[in-house]
């Protein structure tokens, strides 16, 4: 990682070799989620493990709060793929939401470091930034209009597609994919209790906003 110093000095342009760097830096800085928690990553322990001093790291990155800031950006562009990846060949409307939703919760199980930060608040003073957090906002709007398709075409009552639903929806999602991080973060998507349970998500949602 000795490129880190001239890469970083030299140009701020997107080019191909200052990308790889970056997700390399993004990619420790994960590592060292994984094994000190979320909240335990600190420029000195990224630098150390990069084998550069800290003011090197720092010409890429301000602070730690920034080096989270890309890793939450990066992931949710990979939640944002994988949303979009679960569509492909669906109908709109209350399938392509199920799709969608189960390919969201499968991703999060695999990635459960960016799970941790993109879905709950383990860093004390964090927030994302706007251009973070643009890639959910697409998959929020995407996904609502879906639900409204659903509501249209009569698969779900009017109201899921709401502001509430949205919160319904979003809180059976979420506790399957917490319960299982919780308690079973080791077990494949097909062997956990809780994510093997996850088609009842669906039923569910259904059953909070039956169609006529």
């Amino acid at each position: 990682m000795g490129s880190v110093t001239t890469a970083g000095s030299r140009s701020p342009r997107r080019t191909p070799r200052r990308e790889s760097t970056l997700e390399a830096i993004l990619d420790r800085a994960v590592e060292i989620m994984a094994d000190v928690g979320v909240a335990g990553l600190t420029m000195t322990r990224l630098a150390r493990a990069l084998s550069i001093q800290p003011p090197s790291l720092y010409k890429w990155f301000p602070s730690v709060l920034a080096v989270h800031d890309a890793v939450f950006a990066r992931g949710q562009r990979a939640n944002l793929a994988a949303w979009r990846a679960g569509l492909e060949g669906r109908p709109a409307g209350l399938e392509a939401v199920v799709a969608g939703m189960t390919a969201t919760a499968q991703w999060a199980v695999t990635h459960p470091v960016e799970a941790q930060l993109l879905f709950w608040r383990p860093v004390p003073g964090f927030r994302p930034s706007a251009a973070a957090m643009a890639p959910a906002d697409e998959l929020v709007a995407e996904l609502r209009e879906h639900l409204g398709t659903a509501v249209s075409r009569g698969q779900l009552a009017p109201g899921a597609d709401s502001a509430d639903g949205l919160v319904v929806l979003a809180s059976l999602h979420f506790g399957v994919v917490s319960q299982h991080l919780a308690n079973e973060p080791e077990a494949a998507w097909a062997d956990g209790a809780y994510t093997r349970s996850y088609g009842r998500v669906t039923e569910l949602f259904v059953a909070a906003y039956p169609p006529a």
